[in-house]
């Protein structure tokens, strides 16, 4: 891992950040959409940081990890409104440039769509991503854990129903190892 300051600000670049986007450009993946689909993790983590700006909050770093990239800022440092509105920013941005693309364009573009992909991701009920952390505020945490669990098996149920049917989505593994790794690791 690579750590640097910028601006008081701690930047953490993982390997395995690198190792993903390079194992996809190895798979054949085009590497002008891989650039739009950083450049719409970026925007998200820009909202984020737009808004916790505007509450007052200094961010305190950023990681670029094989998950993507996350913006931290001090820990409950804001009220409940705040952490709401800074949590649910990035997807917000997400949602807004994905319509804002189909105005301009007429049509459902791949920034649109991946835009669409990366707001909804960020909202499932799971660990670190945003829509987990927003249950963590709303809800008390034996009951966000069980919403967590609940989801984390309807998402088992789907990809044991699709490796019957003799299609394994792999994506669909990879967000279920994710959303099991998040709950049992907290």
């Amino acid at each position: 891992m690579f750590v640097f300051e910028f601006k008081g600000i701690t930047v953490k670049l993982c390997f395995s950040f690198f190792a993903v986007v390079s194992f996809t450009c190895l798979l054949g993946g085009n590497s002008g959409k891989m650039l739009v689909m950083l450049a719409c993790c970026v925007l998200h983590e820009s909202g984020h940081l737009a808004a916790m700006l505007l509450c007052g909050c200094k961010p305190e770093g950023i990681t670029f990890y094989g998950g993507g990239i996350c913006l931290s800022g001090a820990k409950r440092i804001n009220s409940f409104g705040k952490d709401v509105f800074i949590l649910a920013s990035g997807c917000a941005v997400n949602f807004a440039l994905a319509f804002v693309s189909c105005a301009l364009r007429g049509r459902l573009t791949f920034f649109a769509q991946t835009n669409l992909l990366l707001g909804g991701f960020n909202l499932l009920p799971s660990g670190c991503l945003d829509g987990g952390r927003l249950l963590d505020l709303l809800l008390a945490p034996h009951k966000a854990k069980a919403v967590k669990t609940t989801f984390a098996l309807l998402v088992a149920a789907l990809a044991a129903v699709s490796a019957l049917r003799g299609s394994v989505s792999v994506s669909l593994l990879c967000v279920l190892a994710y959303m099991c790794l998040s709950i049992f690791a907290a």
